[in-house]
């Protein structure tokens, strides 16, 4: 008998670690999985009938999502499989179901639920018995309780990245991507994991930290597809016995320069100097805004500018560049307070300041608080959420476009504080062509010496993925 296969579809050159993780999984209960990197319903379909898998599957974030379920009802007709949705969007808009493209979703950590749901629909098993799935009965939408979190995450394999081999280009990447943890404590306002939190009410423990011993494993796996390694926890070493071990191993055991995500409150001499001895390239921190106001209040940042200041400096100080998150368009926001966050990236000497614009994605408080507030419709919010946090803002206040431009000219605005003046007049000017120019032609430069990439390898990137930017 033939067993059951998947085909992963997605539309942009990202690689997706949750794909690789439910693939990897699946591949553990000897279901085979393929996957199709494509926009056209045609191409799609006809990687359907080459494969004869027995489920579509995607992930769908809310920025974008219209064009991922406008692809899936083209193709639809076409389409003999049934087709399964997870991610964000799924998973805080449940209600996605009724969309006449998709016949189930998941909603949150997916390995379980779609291994059994595989399992329900090839031995025609009960599909109330899988956790988590939302499916299509007697004419209405039905929604199974989530399910329980895998306490020991050390339990799961390691990604399948040979799923994206297929294709050229992601057998020429030399920065990996890897996750020591899941979860994250904090309830920032623009984020979803307080939501997910809420999800996932009574079903286990949220934040969930691997094994020294386990993550050394993987990237010993991969060290020869691997010339930096990027970890992607939304805070790295938020464990401190899992840091303080870690990077003592990797140190002797892996000597690759990585990059790592911080907050700045965790960091203080002992962490940084630790970092800097296990050869970390680049420590990405989230400022957020220099106004403290904003950060603070609006963003629900509880960090001062001393901390912030105080952990740029020890991290420097062990020769460990630094990137910053910042974010320009906040509610309230004025064309000074935006010049604030400038200033306070500029005074630190910040190696990569990487500004965005904010989005008021639905399911955040922030979002929902914008919606409350008349600065944005619900209804048109889900419609029109950019595919890149880099482009534009859907907030309807006043001088919202003088900070979209302030967020353009980011680069020279950071380097030159002198030219303050001038920019603050350009910023005024109407939004064009040049001023996208200059923000691209920055954001490549930074991107390419901040992830340790080659030229090469960072044009590709950027070719690829630049759709998604004006998405």
């Amino acid at each position: 008998m033939k067993m059951p296969g998947v085909l992963f579809l997605q539309s942009d050159w990202l690689e997706r670690l949750g794909t690789l993780y439910l693939s990897a999984f699946l591949k553990t209960k000897n279901i085979p999985s393929n996957i199709i990197i494509t926009r056209s319903p045609k191409k799609l379909t006809e990687e359907i009938e080459r494969l004869e898998p027995d489920l579509l599957a995607v992930s769908i974030a809310s920025a974008g999502h219209q064009a991922m379920l406008g692809l899936l009802r083209e193709a639809k007709p076409q389409i003999k499989i049934p087709i399964v949705a997870g991610g964000p969007h799924p998973t805080f808009f449940p209600e996605a179901l009724a969309d006449p493209a998709l016949d189930f979703i998941i909603r949150g950590e997916a390995e379980e639920s779609l291994a059994l749901l595989i399992s329900a629909l090839h031995n025609r098993g009960d599909l109330d018995q899988v956790p988590a799935l939302g499916y299509k009965k007697d004419g209405g939408l039905k929604f199974n309780a989530p399910s329980r979190l895998l306490e020991d995450i050390d339990q799961l394999p390691f990604p399948d990245r040979a799923l994206y081999f297929n294709y050229g280009y992601f057998r020429r990447l030399r920065m990996q991507r890897v996750l020591t943890c899941r979860g994250c404590p904090f309830n920032c306002a623009y984020c979803f994991n307080a939501a997910l939190k809420d999800f996932y009410k009574g079903c286990g423990k949220y934040v969930r930290q691997r094994s020294p011993e386990n993550v050394i494993a993987e990237l010993k796996s991969i060290l020869a597809i691997s010339d930096t390694f990027n970890f992607a926890d939304d805070s790295f070493g938020l464990n401190r016995g899992f840091a303080d071990e870690f990077l003592a191993r990797y140190q002797t055991e892996i000597k690759r320069p990585f990059i790592v995500n911080l907050r700045p409150e965790q960091v203080d001499a002992g962490l940084a100097g630790k970092l800097g001895d296990a050869g970390c390239w680049c420590a990405q921190v989230g400022i957020e805004s220099g106004n403290d106001r904003l950060r603070e209040q609006v963003l629900g940042r509880k960090v001062s500018k001393e901390e912030i200041r105080a952990a740029v400096r020890l991290l420097k100080e062990r020769g460990i560049k630094v990137l910053s998150y910042n974010m320009l368009g906040l509610p309230g926001e004025t064309l000074e307070n935006g010049f604030e966050t400038v200033r306070l990236n500029s005074e630190m000497k910040i190696d990569f300041p990487r500004f965005s614009i904010f989005q008021p994605y639905p399911g955040t408080r922030m979002g929902e608080q914008a919606v409350e507030n008349g600065l944005a419709d619900k209804e048109e919010l889900l419609k029109n959420l950019s595919g890149s946090y880099f482009h534009k803002s859907v907030l309807k206040m006043p001088g919202i476009r003088e900070l979209e431009n302030l967020q353009k000219l980011f680069a020279p605005a950071v380097k030159f504080p002198g030219l303050e003046p001038l920019l603050k007049k350009l910023a005024k000017l109407p939004p064009n062509p040049v001023f996208e120019l200059i923000f691209l032609s920055s954001i490549a430069a930074q991107y390419r010496k901040a992830t340790n990439r080659s030229f090469t390898e960072t044009m590709e990137y950027g070719f690829r993925n630049l759709s998604l930017y004006f998405q």
